[in-house]
């Protein structure tokens, strides 16, 4: 009697598994559809320079977009998660990327993170990952929920136009 029921639990977690991988891709071809999205990064010149303790390095992510679907009015991010563990992302508030239809489909806003330890040596973030949830807002149709984890690309850079 207990070997079918072990059976039986074993199948179910299997299956429930299963689903929420495959919801999870779902949803991450869902955002990529609508919404291209890049991450860039830079460190702060001066360590300490928002905080007195000269010890502490800070930064910024910086999310750049460009709307492969009209019909996205914005993108609202409610929770960023650095994968490195020195990392931190203090949200206080959601962040809105909003697509003027009029002058271009493609914004960008940033976010600050703070290296929590000390002793951690990171002078390069490039190839990091970082999980980026929160809702795609659509002119005519309901709100989509979206979970991205997403690399970090080169240090962010702005190209003056000749």
């Amino acid at each position: 009697m207990t070997i079918p029921m072990t059976i039986l639990v074993i199948f179910t977690f299997l299956f429930l598994t299963f689903y929420f991988f495959w919801r999870a891709r779902q949803v991450s071809k869902s955002f990529a559809h609508h919404v291209r999205m890049t991450v860039g990064y830079l460190f702060q010149e001066l360590p300490g320079q928002y905080s007195s303790d000269r010890r502490l390095r800070n930064g910024v992510l910086i999310f750049m977009t460009k709307s492969c679907d009209e019909q996205v009015k914005n993108i609202v991010i409610k929770k960023v998660r650095p994968h490195n563990t020195a990392l931190r992302v203090n949200l206080d508030q959601i962040l809105v990327i909003l697509f003027d239809r009029e002058d271009t489909n493609k914004a960008e806003v940033s976010v600050r993170f703070k290296v929590v330890k000390r002793d951690a040596d990171i002078s390069e973030l490039k190839g990091e990952l970082v999980s980026i949830s929160g809702v795609l807002n659509f002119e005519y149709r309901k709100a989509e929920a979206f979970r991205v984890v997403l690399p970090i690309g080169d240090v962010y850079q702005e190209i003056e136009a000749p």
